[in-house]
């Protein structure tokens, strides 16, 4: 029987209680590695795909491939180094940051692996947090042309499984936003429309399996894109009601990494009636195109 101190007085502790807990910690851990597994999985079954189906090396993006995209989007193309490279195809992407589970919650540290494909559109996003102290695990992803969040509580408890037609319109405009900050080469693409707007912005829309989103991309002097803006998505109310709300992610610290130019810091906003909800602080650790593992 272990003994543990409280209050200045020692309390017992019996050994069904410690197996309990054990037993507990176990299961809290094994859940987590099961819903990682079940990401490596998607991503391994998309990335077999695209073996399958491989005609060789991507071809190069060259400045004829850009020339009919507003001129801002040519120069963010340019900027970030996309011309005369590979056609992006995929991405691998780590993310380090913080997020609020409520607009009265307290941030959260958040670890992020995701991975992205671009011919057949798909978006695979997977995130560790904690809530109450509790580890949650979830799967964000878009897959023919379908979106999901699915979220666990201690990695076995289902807190929030999200489908129908405002999360496939949500994750497919959440997917144009990680095209046009980490892959913009990707940007390229007979699906996504382009019009000009000014010397400093341009607006676009995407379609895929019937879904149509739409959004605005802002760059500064230098080229960089510095936000994207759209209407496309929904936030969720306390008593689950879905409200098409304006939402944001503004850039900036650019680096190049490995061959790749990519903002490493990155937020998301909620642009509320009542004021802005700043509800997520992204440090982007590492990105990666094309990759086969």
């Amino acid at each position: 029987m272990k003994m543990t101190k409280r209050s200045g007085r020692y309390v017992r502790i019996g050994g069904a209680t410690v197996l309990v807990l054990l037993i507990l910690i176990f299961v809290i851990s094994i859940g987590g590695w099961v819903m990682k597994k079940q990401y490596r999985e998607l991503v391994n079954s998309h990335l077999a795909a695209e073996s399958i189906a491989d005609k060789g090396t991507p071809a190069v993006l060259t400045e004829g491939d850009i020339a009919y995209m507003p001129e801002p989007v040519q120069n963010y193309l340019r900027y970030m180094g996309a011309v005369g490279k590979a056609r992006v195809e995929n991405t691998k992407i780590s993310i380090k940051g913080e997020m609020k589970l409520g607009k009265d919650r307290p941030w959260s540290r958040v670890t992020v692996d995701q991975t992205n494909f671009y011919k057949d559109y798909a978006r695979l996003f997977f995130i560790k947090t904690r809530m109450f102290g509790i580890p949650v695990s979830g799967i964000d992803s878009y897959v023919g042309g379908k979106g999901r969040m699915h979220i666990k509580l201690a990695s076995w408890l289902t807190v929030a499984d999200q489908t129908g037609p405002e999360m496939d319109q949500a994750e497919l405009v959440t997917l144009l936003n990680d095209i046009s900050l980490l892959s913009p080469g990707a940007l390229v693409d007979n699906r996504i429309k382009w019009t000009p707007v000014d010397e400093h912005s341009a607006s676009c829309t995407m379609e895929d399996g019937g879904v149509k989103v739409a959004a605005t991309l802002y760059f500064n002097d230098d080229g960089a894109l510095v936000d994207f803006v759209t209407d496309d998505r929904y936030f969720t109310k306390p008593d689950g009601e879905y409200v098409r709300t304006r939402w944001s992610t503004p850039v900036r610290d650019y680096r190049t990494v490995g061959g790749v130019t990519f903002p490493t810091y990155g937020e998301a906003v909620w642009h509320l009636p009542e004021g802005d909800f700043l509800y997520a602080k992204f440090h982007m650790d590492r990105i990666e195109h094309n990759v086969s593992e």
